[in-house]
């Protein structure tokens, strides 16, 4: 067994298993005391109370509101860090130069792409395992949706619409993962925040005081994102009342809607039923797959990646370009909207999220 450190011990860490509705695993804690593969023997936390009661309700004794110093004396093989974004790069830090074989960090793993560059390249050269907490990865419906696309299903992807509940950074790098995975590399972005202060076009090139405005939340917004293989990409994040997280993906033959609430739709298209002559789309069964729970997933391909028995389903280079496009909707939005070309020149451009 892996021995295994937390740092951070809130929602995401391990309160999410006492949400009724969610499918358990919902956690890291819960991922790992449901593998055989990783044993959980510290943790991390400023909050002192909240550290108290997860150490006595999993029984562990380890405990520190220094997660420097646990590094330091538990010597832990596997580390999640599951703080908030801000304090992340320097926790991946920390734990790559303790010597961690592996960890498993959540989103978005930096808040720059200055600090996502230099994790990407520490854990390069220490050898160390980062999986970015990217879930729909190890999603079966995800996965069976990326199988579609490459076999055809749907001919050749033209478009997707991805629709989300505001938060660039915090909610938006989970969707432009997505839209990564299943369109590619991107080429450029136009964009726009909500919230954002008119701005002239004109002038010298923006600097980083010009994004101070948001550095104390993480807006949604909206955009335009261009793909290399000619997918193009539309963003709906603006703030909404309610969960929302859905993609539309239309092709030269068909159609696929997936998202929260289970959504799962496949269109091909047949002889209309309303017109002679003319060809439309009709909702067709869903092929067969097996549900999975992601958790379980994660913490299986973390492990595995870490024994050199799989590849690492989502690495940091793929987190780092996650982020590159939620930076690049800000960028854009401080030049009134104007195309920004990737990758991003200025990589210090900073947007706090929690």
């Amino acid at each position: 067994m892996k021995k295994t450190a937390i740092i951070g011990v809130g929602r995401v860490a391990a309160l999410l298993e006492d949400d009724k509705l969610r499918e358990k695993p919902a956690t890291h804690m819960g991922a790992y005391l449901d593998s055989p593969d990783f044993e959980v023997v510290a943790a991390a936390d400023i909050d002192a109370a909240r550290l108290a009661t997860f150490g006595k309700r999993y029984g562990i004794n380890k405990l520190y509101t220094d997660y420097r110093e646990m590094l330091k004396e538990v010597r832990p093989e596997v580390v999640s860090i599951a703080a908030y974004a801000t304090e992340r790069a320097e926790m991946l830090k920390a734990a790559i130069l303790s010597g961690v074989k592996g960890i498993w960090c959540e989103k978005a793993f930096a808040t720059s792409l200055e600090e996502a560059d230099e994790i990407v390249a520490l854990a390069k050269e220490h050898g160390t395992v980062i999986t970015v907490s990217h879930m729909r990865r190890w999603s079966a419906e995800h996965i069976l949706v990326k199988e579609l696309l490459g076999s055809g299903a749907i001919g050749r992807l033209t478009s997707i619409s991805a629709y989300f509940s505001g938060s660039l950074l915090h909610t938006g790098t989970h969707a432009f993962d997505v839209l990564r995975w299943f369109a590619g590399d991107a080429l450029w972005v136009e964009g726009s925040l909500e919230g954002a202060p008119e701005r002239s076009t004109e002038g010298d090139e923006p600097e980083e005081k010009d994004f101070l405005w948001s550095l104390a939340g993480d807006p949604g917004g909206r955009a335009v994102i261009s793909f290399k293989d000619g997918v193009y990409a539309t963003v709906h994040a603006e703030s909404k009342s309610y969960l929302l997280f859905e993609f539309d993906l239309i092709g030269t033959e068909g159609r696929i809607r997936i998202g929260n609430n289970d959504v799962l739709e496949l269109y091909t298209q047949g002889e209309s039923r309303h017109y002679e002559g003319i060809r439309e789309l009709s909702l067709r069964d869903f092929p067969e797959f097996n549900k999975a729970n992601i958790w379980r997933g994660a913490a299986r391909n973390l492990s595995e990646t870490i024994d050199g028995q799989a590849t690492n389903m989502n690495p940091p280079e793929d987190g780092r370009a996650a982020l590159e496009l939620a930076l690049a909707i800000h960028f854009s939005s401080s030049l009134g909207g104007q195309r920004v070309q990737l990758p991003l020149k200025d990589r210090s451009i900073k947007v706090n999220s929690r």
